[in-house]
């Protein structure tokens, strides 16, 4: 865009589903500017309802629905609430170029038959701001051959570029992106916080909803059949034989798999059962840098963590054990671990409309590079095509 004065604002929401973030961005030739960020917890009836759908084998017409419009509302208030706080700390003006870009919730990935369903309503972000709105960016990634995720290497290689870094996600699934000397590959390695808060929230009458800096896992002890049960379930194994680029989500690691892994077991202490699911994400991501990078020679100086996981210490220092690199956190780098998701959405709003791809074979597993999401025109439409 020739605008001199270009903001982007991402939305996102995770696999956790504990609430959407908000990140304003000014969009740069080379590097964005961080502007602001806010977060936005969903209400307790629709996170219910929306993990209700995410768990379900089978869903209604009606569920999925209301639901759809129900989070294009609530993404619409979270958008409001980031855009005010933008104009009354005088960041933004009246005459100043914004767009959209939005995630929408993840109700359902299916990487092996190339499906994928984001909800969340733009319309209700065009109506309610006046600013034109990208959404739906995985759908056209899976219709070109790819898995649909992990996304972001693009964004992370605009953050990080130099050779033997890699970027790592640990939101309610874990994935890496690798930057090399002339390549970028990215893949998903497994469950980060999601079959942990599913214990803490599902299977166990605790009032966490996540396990704060680890606390319990650390007070825990391993249970080794547990997590042989865990390692070597058939549909794991599957997953764990895939080369990158690869990518899973909640179908696999789900409330179904957990629990019919400790059926098989005769009985775990609820501190050990946390203890060993820590273990588990762990190990199934050092296999998966064990497999892509350090047996491929290829250098790894430095992990990066993001996401809400990587203010769990105790995850941290399970890495810092297993695996020989340094092992850093994106406020290392005065950037924001929360916002990066939703910062990375703000940029491919703009990407999209500017016909950049996002996705790369070496990513997503798609046949050629495309450009992806799906444009709903706001008020500023036409100022936007001009601008173009």
């Amino acid at each position: 865009m020739r605008n001199k004065k270009t903001f982007a604002l991402g939305l996102m929401s995770g696999t956790s589903v504990d609430s959407i973030d908000a990140s304003l961005i000014r969009i740069g030739d080379k590097q964005d500017t961080f502007v602001l960020h806010t977060d936005f917890a969903y209400p307790k009836l629709l996170k219910r309802e929306l993990l209700d759908l995410i768990h379900a084998q089978e869903g209604d017409f009606y569920s999925l629905a209301k639901a759809h419009y129900e989070v294009g509302k609530t993404f619409a208030l979270a958008a409001q609430k980031a855009l005010k706080r933008a104009r009354d700390k005088k960041i933004l003006t009246k005459n100043d170029l914004v767009i959209i870009g939005s995630h929408g919730q993840t109700i359902f990935h299916d990487p092996i038959e190339k499906r994928t369903t984001q909800i969340g309503e733009p319309s209700f972000l065009t109506q309610d701001t006046g600013y034109t709105t990208v959404s739906d960016f995985r759908t056209a990634d899976t219709v070109a051959g790819g898995d649909g995720a992990p996304l972001l290497p693009l964004y992370h290689r605009r953050l990080f570029s130099k050779p033997g870094h890699a970027v790592h996600n640990l939101g309610g699934i874990s994935n890496f992106t690798y930057i090399g000397n002339k390549e970028i590959f990215a893949l998903d390695t497994g469950p980060a916080n999601c079959l942990m808060d599913l214990a803490l929230q599902e299977l166990h009458a605790h009032s966490k909803a996540f396990d704060r800096d680890g606390k319990i896992a650390r007070s825990g002890s391993i249970h080794p059949r547990l997590l042989n049960e865990l390692m070597n379930d058939q549909e794991i194994l599957a997953f764990r034989r895939k080369k990158a680029p690869k990518s899973t989500g909640r179908e696999l690691f789900s409330k179904d798999f957990l629990v019919r892994s400790l059926k098989r077991v005769v009985q775990v202490d609820f501190a050990d059962l946390i203890r060993t699911l820590a273990e588990f994400t762990v190990v199934l991501a050092v296999e998966s840098y064990q497999k892509e990078v350090l047996k491929k020679n290829r250098p790894l100086k430095e992990i990066i963590f993001t996401g809400g996981g990587s203010k769990n210490s105790f995850l941290l220092e399970l890495f810092s054990q297993k695996i020989n690199a340094r092992i850093k956190t994106m406020e290392d780098y005065d950037l924001n671990s929360q916002s990066i998701e939703s910062q990375a959405f703000a940029y491919f709003a703009w990407c999209c409309l500017n016909s950049k791809p996002i996705s790369l074979a070496s990513t997503t597993g798609v046949k050629k590079e495309i450009v992806c999401g799906k444009i709903s025109p706001g008020k500023n439409w036409e100022l936007l095509l001009k601008s173009l």
